[in-house]
């Protein structure tokens, strides 16, 4: 079970095995993105039209799309049954380049992340770099994303390659796909609001094999190689215009199921806790038990009954204290 998860700014704070709600919200009318099939070619013409979508093609779109206002590259799993990693990379479009070697208007932004059962809480790095040549760098025709200690980059044979050595953490991932992309809501066309610009491109790969090295502190850490509950999630997002100014939170869980099967979801919440946007009719996430932080004051549930195209199931979380503190980058 991978969870991720927004408070307060969608780009703010990131949980593993939890994610972020206030309360139980209303569910409102069926969204977008549970359309008949036999409309899904009509709706997606019309909403390119109106908000710029763009159909979803690969290589290329592995890469950045630096005309985007805010992208990420979102990498979640478990390694075995007591350990949880998290590796993420952000690109954010800010204000107009200026002509200079320093004057660029992309920032990168990286979270790391290690959580083990029987901690207190998770270990969490960050770094946040304006994109300079040879220093901060992306591809716009494939993955390849550099920063100082951290590299994302998709490999010849479609392994997905994350190393990074940043603070007390040092991660040496390699994903290997087990099928095509999966293009979330209309061919990576996804809903965000009501309104038509309100929607991000987004595609993903679950049930990645995934195999690690993993340094703390300087020292190996071991883990039970072969284990089961070994499989990640990645995901690819980019948008200019996401969420409604009414949007104050975005829960949302990707779940690689022992069957093979995966499952996303997600809903978005006003200031209220009151539901705006689902991702699919039916969606039922109810806190069963949460958890305060004392550090920001957010309650965060660490058990969360979900149902929808799955279900019901209980997801738990493997430590309570998953909060990110996010101010040294993304804010």
């Amino acid at each position: 079970m991978l969870l991720k998860s927004t408070q307060r700014r969608w780009l703010i704070k990131r949980t593993l095995g939890a994610s972020a709600l206030s309360a139980a919200a209303p569910i409102p009318q069926p969204c977008a993105e549970t359309i008949a099939a036999s409309k899904i070619d009509t709706v997606v013409q019309r909403e390119a039209q109106q908000s710029g979508f763009k159909a979803i093609k690969f290589p290329r779109d592995h890469g950045a799309h630096p005309d985007e206002r805010i992208e990420w590259w979102y990498l979640t799993g478990w390694l075995d049954a007591d350990t949880g990693i998290q590796a993420t990379i952000f690109r954010v479009r800010l204000g107009r380049a200026q002509p200079s070697a320093w004057g660029s208007n992309q920032w990168l932004m990286g979270h790391a992340a290690l959580v083990r059962r029987g901690w207190s809480k998770l270990i969490h790095e960050q770094t946040a770099w304006r994109s300079v040549k040879h220093i901060a760098e992306f591809s716009e025709t494939d993955l390849n994303i550099t920063m100082p200690g951290w590299r994302f980059a998709r490999e010849p044979d479609g392994r997905i390659a994350i190393d990074i050595e940043q603070g007390r953490l040092g991660l040496k991932l390699r994903c290997r796909p087990r099928g095509a992309p999966l293009l979330q809501g209309q061919q990576g066309y996804s809903q965000k609001g009501p309104a038509a610009g309100q929607f991000s491109h987004y595609y993903s790969q679950p049930q990645l094999h995934i195999e690690a090295n993993l340094l703390l502190d300087g020292k190996a850490l071991s883990i039970n190689r072969g284990s089961n509950f070994a499989a990640a999630w990645f995901d690819h997002e980019w948008s200019s215009s996401l969420l409604s100014a009414d949007a104050a939170g975005w829960d949302w869980f990707g779940l690689n199921l022992l069957d093979g099967q995966s499952w996303m979801a997600f809903r978005i919440r006003d200031r209220q806790g009151a539901e705006l946007w689902r991702s699919e009719a039916g969606l039922v996430m109810q806190p069963l038990e949460q958890w305060r932080s004392s550090a920001s004051g957010a309650n965060y549930p660490v058990s969360l009954r979900v149902k929808g195209k799955f279900g019901p199931l209980v997801l738990r979380a493997l430590v309570q204290d998953q909060e990110i503190d996010a101010r040294a980058s993304t804010g």
